[in-house]
C-alpha cells in the first residue's frame, strides 16, 4: 500500500483476472483477506490517477459512486462491476448496458443489523432513554416520569422484503402488533395485517412507528409526503432505513415542527454526505445517523463472502448472484 492513493499489487500465477478495488474505508484485514484469495488485485482510492494498468482491468469493487462514463472509458477490458451495497440507482446503468458489462450487487446481508437498528431506536423512544441520559449529565436522580414500554405497540413496515420480514420478527418477540405494506397487499408470515401500497394511507394513522422500506421507482418516489405525516398520530415516530426518494425532506421537516408527529429517524438523505448547511440537523426532534443502519462490523465480510461466490461463478462461466437486468431495473 502507498498511502491513500496508492494501490497494493499482488501477482500469483494463473489466469486470474486482474480487479480492482475502489472502497474508500476498506479496512486494512479486509484487503489482506482479499488479498490472500486472489490473484492480480489493486486497492485505490482515486483510481483514475493511479499507476496501475487501467486498460487491463476486468473486475472492479466499488460503490458505484465512481462510475460514469469518463472512468468507464479508462476501463476497456471491464467485464463485471461488483457493487458492495444493494442500491444501484446513483449508477449510469445504461453505460454499462451499452458495454455489456455484468453488474452485481449485494442483497440479503442486511436484515440483521437494519433490523437491529431500527428495534435500537423504538426501545430508546419508549424507554425515554434520552431524558435518562441527560438527567445523568445534569445530575438529576428523578423516578417520577415514568417511560413507556414497547409491548402492544404497532409497528408499520412500508416494504415486507427480507429487511421487512427481519423487522417484524423482532417486533413480534417484544409482542407488537405489526403491519405490513407490500406491491399486491399478499399476506406475509410474521404480519397481523397486509395492504397494498395503493392503500397505504390507511395504515399511516395505525402506527406507533412508521418505517419505510420501499425501494425508489417510479410509483414509490416521494410516497411520502406531508399527506401521509398527517395522517400519523400525534404520538408516533417516523423511520426512514429504505432510500431518501421515498419522502419530501422539507414536508418531514415542517411535520416535525409543526408536532404532526413525534419524532423521526433518518438514515438515508438528499444529499450525501449531509452538508452543515442542511435544515435537518436544526431539527430538535430528528435523529440522524450517516447511512450507517445496514452498517457493521460484519458487513465487508457478508459482502467478501458473496463476491467470493460469484468470483468463481464469473470463472466457470456461470450465472452470477444477484445479477442486475437491466431490463427489468432491478
Amino acid at each position: 500500500m502507498t498511502g491513500t492513493t496508492g494501490s497494493f499489487h499482488v501477482e500469483k500465477e494463473g489466469d486470474d483476472q486482474l480487479i480492482l478495488v475502489t472502497l474508500p474505508d476498506l479496512p486494512a484485514d479486509y484487503q489482506a483477506s482479499l488479498l490472500d484469495r486472489y490473484g492480480d488485485i489493486y486497492f485505490l482510492v482515486d483510481f483514475l490517477n493511479g499507476h496501475i494498468p487501467l486498460e487491463k482491468i476486468e473486475i472492479l469493487i466499488t460503490y458505484g459512486f465512481d462510475l460514469d462514463e469518463c472512468t468507464l472509458n479508462k476501463l476497456p477490458s471491464l467485464k463485471w462491476v461488483q457493487v458492495f451495497q444493494t442500491g444501484v440507482e446513483h449508477i449510469q446503468l445504461n453505460e454499462l448496458e451499452n458495454r455489456d458489462i455484468l453488474l452485481t450487487n449485494v442483497r440479503g446481508i442486511y436484515g440483521n443489523s437494519i433490523s437491529e437498528y431500527v428495534m435500537s431506536f423504538i426501545l430508546y423512544f419508549m424507554r425515554d432513554m434520552e431524558r435518562f441520559i441527560e438527567n445523568q449529565r445534569l445530575q438529576i436522580y428523578n423516578r417520577s416520569i415514568l417511560p413507556d414500554e414497547v409491548y402492544g405497540k404497532t409497528i408499520v413496515i412500508l416494504g415486507a422484503g427480507a429487511i421487512g420480514r427481519e423487522i417484524a420478527k423482532k417486533a413480534k418477540l417484544f409482542q407488537m402488533k405489526v403491519i405490513g405494506v407490500n406491491t399486491t397487499g399478499s399476506p406475509v408470515e410474521g404480519f397481523d395485517e397486509m395492504y397494498t401500497f395503493d392503500d397505504r394511507n390507511q395504515v399511516m394513522g395505525k402506527g406507533d412507528f412508521v418505517v419505510a422500506l420501499f425501494p425508489v421507482t417510479d410509483k414509490t418516489y416521494h410516497c411520502i409526503t406531508k399527506e401521509q405525516f398527517q395522517l400519523m398520530k400525534k404520538s408516533a415516530y417516523f423511520i426512514n432505513v429504505g432510500r431518501a426518494d421515498l419522502i419530501v425532506e422539507e414536508d418531514l421537516i415542517q411535520a416535525l415542527q409543526q408536532e404532526m408527529i413525534k419524532g423521526a429517524v433518518l438514515d438515508v438523505f438528499n444529499e450525501e454526505p449531509l452538508p452543515k448547511s442542511s435544515p435537518l440537523w436544526e431539527v430538535d426532534t430528528l435523529y440522524l445517523t450517516p447511512h450507517i443502519s445496514g452498517k457493521t462490523k460484519l458487513f465487508y465480510q457478508r459482502c467478501i463472502d458473496i463476491f467470493d461466490e460469484n468470483y468463481r461463478a464469473f470463472k466457470a462461466g456461470d450465472q452470477l448472484a444477484f445479477n442486475f437486468n437491466y431490463q427489468k431495473g432491478y
